[in-house]
């Protein structure tokens, strides 16, 4: 029997990284076995589900290169069927009627009449039954029925429980497998009632340990971002957070940790995933980005910067594209995020640059700088042709003509070229400032000496 798999998120928020890892683990089992990945829309919370989230939650999929296999299904289109469905049970003598009350998502009871259209129907949850979940993450787990309470199928309002109307729906898709996470372990027995009682074949069940923090508490925003929109915007690749959130409770063989969607595809097996919590590590995470942006072409990463270089202003239409391709090549070896690039290499677009204090204070403020910066200026001003090569000759030349270290010369160029004591390569820095800039900077930090 093919493989049908599902991810059923809530329009209710961005979508998660633990929203996520469920989504990337269904679409790697699907994958792997050649089945199918169904997108399925939970949105009969009215209240809460939003049309920005999603848009937003189709998007970050979209990004991660989550592409499913039918089209988008909502619950909320289906609400005549959920309801016909309970009615069945209800005729056949397994639920009943009941007076129900509504309540916000904070368990209080909302007094408004007009919400309450019918009665709930409920259904007797049979009693002194194990229930077994034969988890493909956990192994069996056994549930004693009478620690179940009966099941509101379809609330006064109208509107169906989670639990019921997911039966119905994974039933209806042909769903064989599913892949959730561990706080779902409460609802599978719940579901499995309605499986039985509808005579439907269960699917088999996967249950995801969570996602801590380092601290090993649940993950939430003191740790940091929690939505695939905010590394989005942050700088990280799309090939990388797959990567690094695949590793999330699963590992491929021989300690690899960099691999590609391919590799992934072939090696997942959700029987193999961990039944332990995962722990998500940011500076794992950063450099796994990095490791992916040194991947990159040299042109592939500077299309990526474009959109915010423009939009900062720091470059339009005109300006050098094979400059740019320098700059981008000079800082993409150090960048663990897109965004370390425009953090770092904002002097490279200004003609005035700011100073840090403590690089004045260390480079520029020391006995003998203002000598060599002036002694450096006049070196490069002499020369013919303007290169990294003949730019470190040159300070290798003044070194031993006042009889100091290269890096006494180093140190406070850097400093006057770039305000900072930290960045790439010295000359190769110069050569892409070009000597105008450079001769300008250096004239510029002597008159702070």
């Amino acid at each position: 029997m093919k493989t049908r798999v599902r991810f059923a998120p809530s329009p209710t928020g961005y979508l998660h990284i633990g929203s996520a890892r469920t989504a990337l683990f269904n679409w790697f089992y699907a994958r792997h076995t050649g089945g199918e990945f169904i997108l399925r829309i939970e949105d009969t919370d009215l209240e809460r589900s939003k049309q920005e989230f999603l848009d937003e939650i189709l998007d970050s999929l979209k990004w991660l290169g989550l592409n499913y296999d039918n089209e988008l299904i909502l619950q909320s289109k289906r609400l005549d069927i959920y309801r016909k469905k309970a009615k069945e049970l209800l005729d056949k003598g397994l639920a009943y009627e009941a007076e129900g009350e509504i309540k916000d998502k904070e368990g209080n009871i909302i007094k408004d009449s007009k919400r309450i259209t019918q009665k709930a129907i409920i259904f007797k949850v049979p009693q002194n039954k194990t229930i077994r979940i034969n988890d493909l993450v956990h192994g069996a787990i056994d549930i004693d029925s009478s620690t179940i309470k009966d099941q509101v199928m379809i609330k006064s309002d109208g509107f169906p429980t989670y639990n019921f109307a997911c039966v119905i729906d994974d039933a209806d898709m042909g769903i064989t497998t599913v892949i959730r996470g561990d706080d779902h372990i409460s609802n599978t027995p719940k579901q499995l009632i309605f499986y039985e009682a509808f005579g439907y074949k269960a699917p088999e069940f996967g249950h995801v340990p969570l996602i801590l923090g380092k601290d090993r508490s649940r993950m939430s925003k003191r740790h940091g971002a929690t939505s695939i929109r905010e590394y989005r915007q942050a700088g990280y690749l799309p090939q990388a957070m797959v990567n690094f959130i695949s590793l999330l409770g699963w590992a491929p063989g021989g300690n690899r940790e960099v691999l590609s969607i391919d590799e992934i595809i072939k090696e997942f097996d959700i029987r193999n995933v961990k039944s332990v919590n995962a722990v998500f590590d940011i500076e794992k995470l950063n450099w796994m980005n990095g490791q992916y942006i040194n991947q990159l072409d040299s042109k592939d990463f500077l299309s990526l910067l474009l959109p915010e270089l423009k939009s900062k202003g720091w470059v339009n239409d005109s300006t050098d594209k094979d400059w740019l391709l320098k700059v981008a090549v000079l800082f993409k070896e150090r960048a663990r995020t897109l965004t370390d690039f425009f953090a770092w290499a904002d002097y490279m677009f200004s003609e005035e640059i700011k100073y840090e204090d403590e690089a004045v204070k260390k480079r520029l403020k020391k006995p003998g700088a203002l000598d060599i910066l002036k002694s450096a200026r006049a070196k490069f001003n002499k020369l013919e042709t303007f290169n990294a090569a003949l730019a470190e000759s040159s300070c290798r030349e003044l070194a031993e003509e006042l009889k100091i270290k290269a890096a006494d010369i180093i140190h406070p160029v850097r400093v006057a070229v770039s305000g900072r004591m930290m960045g790439p390569g010295l000359f190769e820095l110069l050569d892409v400032l070009g000597r105008d800039k450079v001769l300008k900077r250096l004239e510029q930090a002597e008159k702070l000496v």
